[in-house]
């Protein structure tokens, strides 16, 4: 008896990271209302929500990668017609021009009040030996 309740505990357990707070970086976050929430924020919450943009974005740009390695390993005609890949491609796109869009507006209120561009850079610099 005990033992039927085991995959439903394992599903909870599986569960719990994503009930938590709601996503930093959302593409879907109206505009307006983050440009009126940045004037007020302090440096490390700004550095904070820049972060998570720029990881974000990085996450969409390894999407892309996938995506462009499958496209090689395809043949050219069957390319143009795969509408799937098609609509992958440009939702992609679309995610990472909204997600790029709200990384600016934290980014700039970052270095205006003063942060360190450096540490929310969306690719990371090289450092040099």
């Amino acid at each position: 008896m005990r033992f039927r309740f085991i995959p439903v505990y394992l599903l909870v357990l599986l569960l719990i990271p994503f009930t938590g707070c709601a996503r930093k970086a959302d593409p879907k976050r109206p505009i307006e209302k983050i440009q009126k929430e940045v004037v007020a924020m302090p440096l490390a919450e700004l550095e904070s929500y820049a972060s998570a943009y720029a990881a974000a974005i990085r996450a969409k740009k390894a999407e892309i990668q996938k995506i462009q390695e499958e496209i090689r390993r395809m043949p050219m005609n069957k390319v143009f017609d795969n509408k799937s890949m098609t609509r992958r491609i440009v939702g992609i796109g679309q995610e990472g021009e909204a997600l790029f869009e709200r990384y600016r507006i934290y980014a700039q209120a970052f270095q205006e009040k003063g942060g360190d561009f450096a540490k929310i850079q969306i690719e990371p610099s090289q450092s040099v030996k």
